[in-house]
This record gives structure tokens, sequence and C-alpha cells, in this order.
């Protein structure tokens, strides 16, 4: 999830119905740049090069979030159209193990939509699968020089990503081959 704010300045996005690299791209209203949703970044029109700030987030289901926030409110489905929002269109593809237009060879175990916590430190990327993150709790690595610590919480569904002096580092969550095909040269923890 990303911060609307650029040079404090509030923008507005939306989905172009682009794809680069199996991945969405999203535009922002004034200035029509493109913006690829894992980069954070513009990569086409006048705010090229320019990146969004990261927002923590978190990916769980409505019964763990209620119980620990349960002054939340959720959007109401009056929304006037006649859709039903009881059902998911995306199910399946969720259930599919392909995605759309996959172009590199998988390694040994590996599923194009298997999901990642994908980090970039520097210019190197790195996947940490989570579902093995999910069965060890902790991953420890050091990864461009710098120690990190990956926890996951299954309690809460809550990760978080912290170097040794405990200060936070940005992570995203992340189909395999959304991952790889954005950063080609990614490592990938085993």
């Amino acid at each position: 999830m990303y911060s609307r704010l650029i040079k404090n300045k509030e923008r507005f996005f939306g989905v172009s119905g682009l794809l680069y690299r199996s991945n969405v791209l999203m535009y922002d209203r004034a200035s029509e740049s493109l913006w690829s949703q894992i980069k954070g970044e513009a990569v086409t029109g006048k705010l090229t090069g320019t990146r969004l700030e990261v927002l923590p987030s978190r990916l769980t289901t409505w019964g763990k979030w209620r119980k620990l926030h349960p002054e939340s409110l959720i959007l109401s489905t009056d929304t006037g159209y006649t859709r039903d929002y009881t059902k998911d269109p995306y199910l399946d593809y969720y259930a599919r193990q392909s995605g759309f237009w996959s172009f590199f060879k998988l390694g040994p175990g590996e599923k194009e939509k298997e999901l990642v916590v994908g980090i970039e430190l520097d210019g190197q990327a790195r996947a940490y699968p989570l579902e093995l993150l999910r069965q060890q709790g902790e991953i420890r690595e050091t990864f461009g020089g710098i120690e990190l610590r990956l926890r996951f919480d299954s309690a809460t569904d809550s990760l978080q990503v912290i170097r040794a002096d405990g200060s936070k580092v940005s992570h995203m969550l992340a189909y395999w081959f959304v991952w790889k095909g954005i950063h080609p040269q990614t490592g990938r923890y085993k």
C-alpha cells in the first residue's frame, strides 16, 4: 500500500488496464503518469522516476482483523448496482497455479503464484516464500551486508521485516512470478 501524497500534493490513482511484466500499471489522474504497482514508481509520464512512500499494511482475514480492531467499519454493499459483492470475481484466478503470460523458468519446487515477501535494498532484490516464513515464524539472514529479521505472527497475520538496529524495512507481498518479472535478478531464500 502506498501513500497518495507526492511532494505534499494528494494524487488520485486508477487502474490503467495495462500490464508490464505481469504487473498492473496504475495511473494518477493529474499527471497521467503510469506507475508500477510492485516498484511503487512512475515508469512513464511527467513523474517518471518518482517513488511512492510505502505504508504499512496487512493481508489477513476479516475475523482476525475484527478481533484486533473491533471498532472497525466496513463499506456498505448497498452501492446502487446489482453486483453480488458476496462472490469474489477472482476466485478462479487465485485457484490456478499459473499467472498471466509468465516468461521465466521456474526453479525446483517453485510455483508461479506462490506468495513471497519481496525486499529491495540498495538496488538488490530478495524474495522470501511466505509459507516458509509462516511455518518457521522467523527468518534471520544477512542480505546486502545488512542483518535482517523477518517475523510472522500467525495469530494476527502480522509480518515484520527489521534490521539488527530495530529499524523497519519496507517489503511487499506479491506472487513469485510478478516479483521475479519486475526483479529478474532477484535472489530467493531457501
